[in-house]
């Protein structure tokens, strides 16, 4: 049985749970999120939905965050309907990040939407600021294994990143992109 037809079975369960943990305080469901970080299989991606459901901005149905991945900055994340984000990666929310419908996230990801700002001299490096710049992941979307995308950028719909790319501009939509950095290679439309 596929995720999302289990999600149907269980979306009043889902949705109970979601209720409750909005009696608990946010910094307790962080605290659990982080717990139940390395839980695997369907419990350890429910519980996640759960806590993600009530931390994220905004969380659609089916969502399926697997073991080992940070989200930081849950507090800016937009997830869209049908989102399976792997086992392994790195996601801050930082400057804000939203992901559209049926995005899959492969394994070993970053996804980090700010960059640093080194223009003061009379600062040690390691204390410069974050600026925040928001990462826009339109529907359809597959980010391939080990791919990095960088602050400020807009993937467009129906792309395709390829394993260990770069994103640093944006993808316009129907496009696969590849390299460091990545750049469109050839038009899905095609």
């Amino acid at each position: 049985m596929r995720g999302r037809e289990i999600f149907v079975i269980f979306k009043p369960l889902f949705s109970f749970a979601v209720g409750m943990s909005r009696l608990l305080p946010s910094i307790f469901c962080k605290w659990l999120l982080s717990g139940f970080r390395y839980s695997r299989g369907r419990v350890g991606i429910g519980i996640r939905y759960i806590l993600i459901r009530r931390l994220a901005q905004s969380c659609g149905d089916n969502v399926s965050v697997r073991e080992a991945v940070y989200l930081l900055d849950i507090q800016k994340l937009c997830l869209g309907n049908n989102v399976s984000i792997h086992p392994l990666c790195y996601i801050d929310a930082l400057g804000g990040l939203s992901i559209g419908d049926d995005v899959s996230i492969g394994h070993n990801v970053s996804v980090l939407s700010f960059e640093h700002d080194f223009s003061d001299t009379n600062k040690c490096i390691k204390d410069s600021p974050c600026l925040p710049k928001e990462i826009v992941i339109e529907n359809d979307v597959y980010i391939g294994a080990g791919a990095r995308i960088l602050g400020g950028v807009r993937i467009g719909s129906g792309t395709v990143i390829a394993a260990a790319a770069v994103v640093t501009k944006d993808i316009p939509p129907m496009s696969i992109a590849a390299g460091v950095p990545a750049r469109v290679i050839r038009s899905r439309s095609q």
